[in-house]
């Protein structure tokens, strides 16, 4: 597991998970595996996109939001000793999408067909 860090509390303002970020910030297949590994049993821990070594806000609250499905991410957590305090602290200025699903079809409304 990667040694991303844990420093901020709010996403960075081009994070896809924000409804005011610019749209295909990223090429269509990266939203794509967003949406595989988020399926996954194991999971992941996402790194912001401006590879600052800290992991991604955006899909941090999302993930608690969901209750912590990544088992990478509960591992990371235990391993880093954050508790749930940092967790409440995670808020955003700006609304965040719903879903994963709905933050991939707000960028590329063409992959509906490929959404579950």
């Amino acid at each position: 597991m990667s040694e991303l860090k844990f420093k901020s509390n709010t996403p960075c303002k081009n994070c896809p998970y924000r409804k005011d970020a610019p749209l295909r910030l990223w090429h269509n297949h990266h939203y794509l595996d967003l949406l595989k590994y988020e399926k996954e049993y194991f999971g992941v821990v996402y790194a912001c996109h401006k590879k600052n070594g800290c992991v991604c806000i955006g899909w941090l609250m999302m993930q608690d939001k969901n209750r912590l499905p990544s088992i990478s991410l509960r591992m990371k957590l235990m391993k880093e000793n954050i508790g749930e305090s940092y967790l409440d602290s995670l808020h955003s200025k700006s609304e965040m999408y719903e879903t994963t699903a709905d933050m991939v079809l707000a960028n590329y409304p063409e992959l509906k067909p490929l959404i579950r």
